[in-house]
């Protein structure tokens, strides 16, 4: 009887269990992607410069005198030949015009001596008069040309040190605040009285390391039926803004600095605006005027791991794969794949943390996701 109700009890636990269904699988994850593309990159190169006048002239007093005039306003811009300083003249007026009654005097002196040599050298000729007279004569003849010579010499330095007295503008440029004011005695020991800067056009100093510059050389020498500059040079202020004119590179040094393994480069930028001020630090940007094909991905498809780069892929059979990556370029969102992926192939971007290799998901395509062209710069 016992056994017989163990049973019965045993039917009924299992009759309701006969009826159920299994619970369906769960559906794949959701994850977005973005195709591989195939678009451009533009290799460029950024170095820190300086700006530096094309032309520096430290003006200072040649002569001793007092500052008698200053014509020019402090930080204005200057033309070539513009008086700028003037320091009394009064004495070295004086010096010129004694110096112009002296060589009178010794003229004079001269006219006499040559006329009795002339007439000494033809009595000899006739053995009119003794060989000492002529000798004589021909002596004071001599010291009286070397005389004028003399006199004509200090005349053209008394002219010299007046005009020192009168200082303009070497070339056209900014001239600086000045040292002195008027009415302070100045001199060859004295500070410089000012200085004046030509920044039209503008150099500016960089250096450049020594296999970015054989690979500028080489682009340069490419074409050699009409050798041109495959690059644009550019410059960039520190807030952020890029300078609209474009330089060229006008010198190299003659040799690589072997400490450092960089050469000191200049380059040219007009600078019509005077928007460039010597001594400002800027960036600066060799630009390559060709694009390359390359192709791209997004930068936040892009992991990490110790044996290196790689990227989560959906394979046509919509299962996840791993693909070991080599990159180059990357600017903003963007990066370029030199290896490990094809144009076309869909990379995970958004659901990264819900799959795993080999499992499958539901892709949904980035339409929206666009690749700006890449400005390549070393170390990417």
């Amino acid at each position: 009887m016992k056994n017989l109700l163990l049973l019965l009890f045993a039917a009924v636990l299992l009759v309701p269990g006969c009826g159920e269904k299994e619970k369906p699988a769960p559906p794949p994850p959701a994850v977005t992607v973005v195709k591989v593309a195939s678009g451009s990159v533009v290799s460029s190169m950024e170095m820190i410069g300086q700006a530096k006048a094309y032309d520096e002239v430290d003006l200072v007093a040649r002569v001793q005198g007092f500052l008698r005039k200053i014509s020019f306003k402090e930080g204005t811009v200057v033309s070539k030949g513009q008086p700028l300083f003037e320091i009394e003249q009064e004495q070295y007026k004086a010096q010129v015009q004694a110096a112009e009654a002296a060589l009178m005097k010794v003229q004079a002196t001269y006219g006499n001596a040559e006329t009795t040599y002339a007439r000494q050298k033809k009595l000899l000729e006739s053995d009119a008069t003794a060989k000492k007279n002529y000798d004589d004569a021909n002596a004071a003849f001599m010291e009286a040309k070397a005389a004028v010579m003399q006199a004509e010499a200090a005349l053209s330095n008394a002219k010299l040190d007046l005009s020192y007295t009168s200082i303009s503008a070497p070339f056209d440029g900014r001239i600086g605040f000045y040292t002195y004011s008027e009415g302070n005695l100045v001199g060859p020991g004295s500070k410089r009285l000012a200085n004046v800067v030509k920044i039209e056009p503008m150099r500016v100093q960089f250096n450049i390391n020594e296999i970015d510059l054989v690979n500028l050389q080489l682009d340069k020498i490419k074409d050699k039926a009409a050798p041109k500059e495959s690059y644009v040079v550019l410059i960039q202020f520190q807030d952020g803004r890029i300078y609209n004119q474009e330089g060229n590179i006008s010198f190299a040094d003659n040799k690589v600095n072997s400490s450092t393994g960089t050469i000191l480069v200049e380059a040219l930028f007009p600078n019509p605006d005077q928007v460039v001020v010597p001594g400002m630090y800027v960036k600066v940007i060799l630009k390559d005027k060709d694009e390359k094909p390359a192709l791209l991905i997004p930068k936040s498809s892009v992991q990490e791991s110790q044996s290196g780069r790689f990227v989560l892929v959906v394979g046509a059979d919509g299962k996840v794969g791993q693909r070991v990556i080599k990159t180059g370029t990357k600017n903003g969102p963007s990066i370029q794949v030199l290896e490990g992926l094809k144009e076309g192939e869909m990379v995970i971007v958004e659901g990264l943390q819900k799959v795993r290799l080999g499992t499958v998901v539901k892709p949904t395509v980035d339409e929206t996701y666009t690749f700006n062209k890449l400005e390549a710069k070393p170390g990417n």
